[in-house]
């Protein structure tokens, strides 16, 4: 290799950033909760793509948990085009990293026309997105010089957590005592995360050789971990650059699993809940299929102690351990390609938003922009 990656840097800051935006969270969120604080919001849709999505979807369980209002999340093009009826006490989130995504930009457009609220949130201070929205909130994980984002999946859910807890304080809905609760549940989990990205890179040494000649990948979860799932195999193909895909178990369950074969790589995260004893037995199954099985997870439960599994101690919180369970999937995303002589850093085709259309790179803002060219947002 004739490169360095940052991604794997990025993934070890990632513990900071998290703890740097929940102690700065009043002024973080100081605009979107002094503008909401007067108004009523009965329901939220959280759009954007690929990370941002995911990161959203992440965010979910906890907000619907403090709120007691539904969130739904949306790609930005699903939400403009196919979503038709409204409370008009919603407020839709536009989250673009980079900030340029145009359907991102329509999107919120799409909320102004219809008279919903909007807010945006992106990393970069002079965002497309925040020119079309109601608040501008800034996500402070510094600019990812890659395609691939890490630190701004967690990143982006933590923030979005954070806007409207604040907002439920000053609503009243929540109470400061509350909160904090929610906050040391946050610091644990946060706590155990440089020890699981320590554990992952160990255990990738262990899986590499078997894992490298891969050409299809399915990650399989369920519960609060889907959105890693999703993130997951976002993550690995966009820089292992092969066919992966990411499902809930149940799914699973329902067809995909006939397309097995023994050139089949599945990694599983079996987070602590009643479908972890199904993982093993799913496993069991699969094995007549193809030998190719790698189990994330925490021990108590575990029956299988092949080496190829990653079982170390996970928090196993059902609202903020996704945090944990995305590292060894990034870990992936970033070693293995580098073994494959690809730089995770660098999308296939810099160029390719510019050729496509599906955002803004020009002037100043794409001077901030990654200037990798960004794959996802």
């Amino acid at each position: 290799m004739n490169f360095e990656s940052k991604m794997y840097d990025y993934i070890c800051e990632t513990p900071v950033v998290l703890m740097d935006i929940i102690k700065r969270r009043k002024e973080i969120t100081k605009e979107f909760v002094a503008f909401y604080q007067d108004k009523t919001i009965e329901q939220i849709y959280v759009i954007g793509s690929g990370t941002s999505y995911h990161a959203g979807l992440s965010a979910k369980a906890y907000l619907e948990e403090i709120l007691n209002i539904k969130v739904f999340n949306c790609y930005p093009t699903q939400f403009e085009r196919n979503e038709k009826i409204f409370n008009k006490n919603t407020l839709v989130i536009g989250v673009s990293q980079g900030g340029q995504s145009l359907s991102t930009v329509a999107g919120l457009d799409s909320a102004a026309k219809r008279g919903l609220y909007t807010a945006a949130l992106s990393e970069n201070p002079t965002a497309l997105i925040f020119d079309h929205a109601d608040t501008k909130t800034r996500l402070f994980v510094g600019n990812e010089k890659c395609g691939a984002k890490t630190k701004g999946y967690a990143g982006t859910t933590v923030t979005l957590m954070m806007m409207l807890t604040e907002w439920a304080i000053a609503k009243g809905i929540v109470t400061e005592d509350a909160a904090q609760g929610y906050f040391q549940r946050m610091f644990r989990v946060i706590a155990n995360m440089e020890m699981i990205t320590a554990e992952a890179t160990k255990w990738y040494g262990r899986i590499k050789e078997e894992f490298l000649p891969a050409k299809r990948i399915i990650v399989v979860g369920y519960d609060g971990m889907y959105a890693d799932v999703l993130e997951g195999a976002l993550k690995i193909l966009e820089t292992v650059r092969q066919g992966v895909t990411g499902y809930d178990i149940e799914e699973f369950f329902h067809g995909i699993y006939n397309s097995i074969t023994e050139t089949s790589h599945i990694f599983y995260l079996a987070s602590k809940g009643d479908y972890k004893p199904r993982v093993e037995k799913l496993v069991s199954i699969l094995n007549e299929w193809t030998p190719h099985h790698y189990v994330i997870a925490s021990p108590e439960g575990m029956l299988n102690d092949s080496s190829k599994n990653l079982v170390c101690e996970f928090i196993e919180d059902p609202l903020f351990s996704p945090w944990e369970y995305i590292i060894p999937l990034q870990v992936i995303a970033c070693l293995a390609p580098q073994d494959l002589g690809i730089n995770p850093d660098i999308p296939k085709d810099p160029e390719f938003h510019k050729k496509i259309g599906s955002k803004l790179l020009d002037g100043i803002r794409d001077q901030y922009s990654d200037q990798n060219g960004e794959t996802n947002d």
